[in-house]
């Protein structure tokens, strides 16, 4: 079909430009490549037609485009470091970083699953690399924090999937950017696995017609084990595949800072019992009929919740 050629296109493009600003010093190539993913990524959201998200998309990333020339050109003219708030803010709302995040689980709930992916993995990676080489860690404590604070509290009693994915694709932002940070290695390291993660879990909803977590009841228990593995892989609980990177990047980040990588445990933790409420909403929860007027309602066992926790916690602490 001409559609799913021109759809293998554009993700090649982005794909390519992901790997061209990885290998760029220069901060106009790489504002280039952002330019370019996202002229790539419009047409992959609008399908036939251009639609409400694809305007949403372009308006915003327009804007913190044109607020990222302008700072870049105004600290140019001044003769200043280009490590300005001005430059970090331009660059929070091209990744949905909080306090500017609205706007990316809302886009993310009404596109398919392959976008959503995009959106959570290659199209970070630009914006990340100009955070690296312009912004200094000082600067960066503040909005890591509040990212780690949203993205793991607001996926709490989440229903929709693709929401949930995105308050999750927020709260690794800051593993993102602080493997981005340490080295190149490591970053990549991380980048991989994740993105393996996000691809096996997405693809999964996808094949499965997943969009809510009450569509996982009548799942079969194999294939509810290997979702719900993905899911607290991705959350980084050991001994998953997850854990690894986001170890090494503690390991590192805690001889430059504490504060930061205390905040991470922490809410690495609020992070996995959301997982954790999926995993036993998906296992433990159960439907019963009344037989009067047919009406099904649902006994949510929290304490479970609370027991698995537990064993979390101490997984982490020992």
């Amino acid at each position: 079909m001409k559609l799913n050629t021109s759809k293998m296109m554009f993700i090649y493009v982005i794909f390519m430009t992901t790997l061209i600003s990885l290998s760029s010093n220069n901060w106009l190539t790489i504002w280039i490549m952002m330019e370019t993913a996202l002229f790539m990524l419009i047409p992959l959201m609008s399908k036939n037609k251009i639609n409400d998200q694809s305007m949403k998309y372009f308006i915003i990333q327009s804007t913190s485009s044109y607020i990222l020339i302008f700072s870049i050109l105004w600290n140019s003219l001044n003769e200043t470091n280009l490590n300005s708030l001005m430059t970090l803010i331009s660059l929070m709302i091209k990744i949905g970083m909080p306090p500017f995040h609205t706007w990316k689980p809302m886009m993310m709930s009404n596109l398919g699953w392959t976008e959503c992916l995009i959106l959570s993995t290659l199209i970070k990676i630009p914006p990340m690399v100009l955070i690296n080489s312009l912004i200094d860690l000082k600067m960066l404590i503040l909005p890591l924090t509040m990212t780690l604070m949203v993205g793991s509290i607001s996926g709490i009693n989440q229903l929709n999937l693709k929401k949930l994915m995105a308050y999750s694709s927020i709260f690794n932002l800051t593993w993102m950017t602080s493997s981005f940070l340490l080295s190149k290695k490591i970053s990549l390291t991380f980048m991989i696995i994740y993105s393996m993660l996000n691809l096996k879990t997405m693809f999964f909803f996808k094949l499965n017609n997943l969009i809510y977590t009450n569509q996982m009841m009548h799942m079969p228990l194999k294939m509810k084990l290997v979702m719900n593995l993905n899911l607290l892989s991705i959350s980084g609980l050991p001994p998953l595949s997850g854990f690894f990177p986001k170890w090494i990047i503690l390991n590192e980040l805690i001889k430059i800072s504490i504060i930061l990588p205390s905040i991470m445990v922490i809410t690495s933790v609020i992070s996995m019992f959301v997982y954790i409420q999926v995993n036993s909403f998906s296992f433990s929860n159960f439907y019963v009929k009344k037989k009067n007027n047919k009406i099904f309602w649902m006994k949510n066992l929290s304490a479970i919740n609370l027991i698995i926790l537990i064993a979390v916690i101490n997984l982490w602490v020992y």
